[in-house]
């Protein structure tokens, strides 16, 4: 049987890339290849249920490849390899997760006859874009035969850049939504949660004092916050500090289905992401927002990348600005104070999420742009 497609993926397995392991899992079930500049990770099963051709990341010639915008138009260091890959497999079409991994496999694309698409997410379109190599180098695209996106904000950004407007799709990340809304019993305590890897632009110390702010108001509320990272150390230290450990429960990293069942107790989703001032990384759209939403989960965040794209102030949530945590602290009291102005935005929190991000949805318009036949 042909294969049809490749997926090019940085590394294999990271559990903050959910969206990416669903590509590869689920977007042309077993007729997809990997390839990857590094294998295994926490949660990697992919070497043991499909072909992969991994090249070890920290290699020289690698660094060499994405180091000036001469390099990034010659091959890969692997091409050899890959090309052998492709052609055995009768890949069809390659689609590269993040635009600047993905350049060093449109030459290779070409070479054995198959279509290219490379795909953007966050970093690879706001941090990536402060080194003056890239703008350049992105402007290559243009010999792709698609450029896909998951929000309006940042195809605006590539558009600036130089890539023709034609060329771009605007996909957003899909999540599973169930058929019917869930309904919540009302409780003594108001539960938040919030979900995502600690890292600067997602600002866990800005969102944990928002929480802090509303508690002194609203004594009921309580925060879960599942995510690890490099911030994790001062967000624990940051809620021991203010003794608020009876309050604030730091997960860390917890697998899919215990996020589902904070989702599913939750009353209310909370998010904070910010732009990164020192290296200018920001979101796409988040995918914790868009299965919070699914879960009828009303949901206060920052007007950030292409949340506002999916959160609708004053009918899905509420949104504020960057570093207001004043205000995000504002609304998650305001929402604690009232279950039915929860209920309302929740539901419709969860029509939104089955009108337009299911991964049916996704998957449809990642073929269809592909030009893959839709089973």
């Amino acid at each position: 049987m042909t294969t049809s497609l490749a997926i090019a993926v940085p590394q294999v397995g990271l559990t903050s890339e959910t969206f990416v392991q669903r590509h590869v899992e689920d977007l042309l079930p077993g007729r997809t290849v990997v390839l990857t500049r590094q294998g295994g990770g926490p949660s990697s099963g992919w070497q043991t249920t499909r072909p992969v051709l991994a090249t070890p990341a920290a290699t020289s010639s690698w660094r060499r490849l994405v180091r000036s915008i001469e390099s990034v138009r010659r091959l890969p260091p692997d091409a050899v390899h890959t090309q052998r890959f492709l052609t055995r497999h009768r890949v069809e079409a390659v689609m590269g997760e993040y635009l600047d991994f993905s350049l060093g496999y449109l030459a290779v694309s070409r070479r054995v006859g198959a279509r290219f698409y490379a795909h953007a997410h966050g970093y690879d379109v706001s941090k990536r874009l402060r080194e003056p190599r890239w703008p350049q180098a992105y402007r290559r695209l243009n010999e792709a035969d698609g450029v896909i996106t998951v929000s309006r904000a940042s195809r605006e950004r590539l558009v600036a850049l130089g890539i023709e407007a034609t060329r771009i799709h605007v996909v957003p990340c899909g999540v599973d939504v169930p058929r019917e809304p869930q309904a919540r019993a009302q409780g003594a305590a108001v539960r938040c949660v919030a979900v995502g890897r600690m890292v600067a632009k997602k600002a866990p110390i800005l969102l944990l004092d928002a929480f802090r702010r509303a508690y002194e108001v609203c004594p009921q509320l309580r925060l879960d916050y599942v995510g690890g990272g490099p911030l994790f150390a001062a967000a624990r230290q940051f809620v021991q500090s203010l003794r608020l450990e009876r309050v604030v429960t730091l997960h860390g990293w917890q697998p899919t289905a215990a996020i589902r069942d904070l989702l599913r107790s939750g009353d209310v989703f909370v998010q904070h992401s910010v732009l990164d001032p020192e290296t200018g990384d920001e979101e796409g759209l988040p995918v914790a927002v868009l299965e919070a939403m699914a879960a009828g989960l009303p949901v206060v965040a920052t007007r950030h990348g292409g949340i506002p794209e999916a959160v609708v102030a004053e009918t899905t949530g509420a949104l504020v600005g960057e570093g207001d945590v004043a205000e995000m602290a504002a609304q998650m009291v305001r929402l604690a104070a009232d279950p039915e102005l929860r209920s309302r935005f929740g539901h419709a929190a969860w029509q939104r999420a089955r009108d337009h991000y299911t991964w049916e949805a996704e998957r449809r318009a990642l073929l269809e742009i592909m030009r893959f036949q839709i089973a």
